[in-house]
């Protein structure tokens, strides 16, 4: 089910609030929609029955409250009944939200109402349609007033931009195209910045040999570009993806990637995930080796664990943020402690060691050393010992994709731009028995 238009008109044809989905002229038909909704419907019990108005080739159905009037412009055969669902939980969204309120307290809260119908529509498609979450985007005191009160007074805030963007929220500006996720006329710091993240799922037993091995990667751009600029990402290589999404900016032209594998299209404004992908069958190479040692001792456990910052294709790369979680059997307790950095955290029937970083040519070493009553170690030597790592590994690309070259078209003559890589862990997992 898709509209063309949502609109809220008060009850004397003034345009409080529309989105535009497409057919671009339909606004143009409102007075004559308010003109009929005069001469059938007022003094009606309208808001008791499912009131439409058609208008050449367009059906109008709507509902009111108090002095306002919800519709919709619909152009294609669609669940009349399931378009009169969405407009009454509407309804019920604001009368919840302003009890007893008059018209002039709505208009003083338009800005919020637009936000709330831009997050039940996408395209004219219905998206959010729990009740509770719009209610906490309109409700006074509610999720837009305190992004209101972040944000006014701040000193850095251009004025033009500030208007811009009142505009916008007042719901006095048509949404179509590109314009749902860009707002041209807002001047930006003529910047645009690129990450290829890289989340590593990886599963080995206890031999080393590899259990689950891929690669799920995003491209990320933060644009402060003005206007309408046009983008176009050149990868390294693409041939090597077994599957990828993208954002709905690349859509009219996903044709120039499926042909010459470029990325073309007008960016967000913001920072925007435009491009997922997955890869499988790859052999992933990390910057570090993990030497585990588990040993089964008199009613005791022991195990040690290695870390080795190594080169991957000739490059050296510092390890960040590096954490391991050593997971073990119910009926063990902690012992003795050993390690050269970082820090030891106790968990239920685990161990958290927060590493920190792991510099290029080092190694850091932890043991630790478990009990367990007679009675429980011939049980606990068939339970499950494994370690979970989480690490992230800056200006390094596992699958060596990388962005090539990014072209502006429509831009400013000056302007930065900057791509880089990133490595993270995904679920990666080492099986110690």
């Amino acid at each position: 089910m898709s509209i063309d238009t949502i609109f809220i008109l008060s009850q004397n044809g003034e345009i409080l609030a529309h989105r535009i989905f497409k057919g671009i002229k339909r606004k143009e038909t409102l007075p004559e929609f308010y003109t009929q909704f005069v001469q059938f419907f007022r003094g009606t019990n309208a808001d008791k029955e499912y009131p439409i108005i058609r208008i050449k080739d367009a059906l109008y159905p709507f509902v009111t409250f108090s002095d306002i009037i919800i519709g919709a412009i619909v152009t294609e055969e669609i669940p009349v009944l399931q378009l009169f669902a969405i407009l009454f939980l509407i309804l019920d969204v604001l009368k919840s939200s302003f009890p007893n309120e008059s018209s002039e307290k709505l208009k003083q809260n338009l800005h919020a109402i637009g936000i709330m119908l831009d997050s039940v529509f996408d395209y004219g498609y219905p998206q959010i349609t729990q009740k509770h979450v719009l209610e906490s985007i309109i409700k006074p005191g509610g999720l837009i007033e305190k992004i209101e009160e972040k944000i006014i007074g701040r000193k850095n805030v251009q004025k033009e931009t500030v208007s811009v963007l009142e505009k916008y929220i007042d719901c006095q500006a048509d949404v179509r195209e590109h314009c749902q996720y860009r707002i041209p006329e807002i001047k930006g710091n003529e910047s645009v910045y690129f990450d290829v993240i890289e989340f590593l799922d990886c599963v080995f037993d206890k031999n080393g040999r590899i259990l689950i091995e891929e690669i799920n990667g995003e491209i990320k751009v933060d644009c402060n570009l003005s206007g309408i600029p046009e983008l176009f990402v050149f990868l390294n290589q693409t041939n090597q993806f077994n599957d990828y999404t993208v954002h709905e900016c690349l859509l009219q032209k996903i044709d120039t990637f499926e042909r010459e594998r470029v990325l073309a299209f007008v960016p967000p404004s913001g920072t925007t995930t435009i491009f997922y992908y997955n890869i499988k069958g790859i052999s992933i190479r990390t910057p570090f080796d993990f030497i585990p040692k588990l040993q089964f001792l008199k009613n005791q456990v022991k195990i040690e664990i290695l870390l080795k910052n190594r080169p991957v294709r000739g490059q050296q790369y510092v390890v960040d943020e590096f954490h391991a979680k050593l997971t073990v059997p119910n009926g063990l307790t902690l012992g003795e402690t050993e390690m050269a950095q970082g820090t030891i955290q106790q968990l239920e029937n685990a161990i958290l060691w927060r590493i920190g970083k792991l510099e290029i040519d080092s190694s850091i070493r932890l043991a630790v050393t478990f009990t367990a009553t007679e009675e429980q170690f011939n049980v606990i030597q068939q339970g499950n010992f494994l370690v979970q790592l989480k690490f992230v590994v800056n200006t390094f690309s596992p699958s060596q994709t990388k962005i090539d070259k990014v072209e502006v078209r429509n831009g400013a003559k000056v302007m930065t731009k900057k791509a880089r890589n990133i490595a993270k862990s995904g679920y990666y997992e080492i099986r110690l028995n």
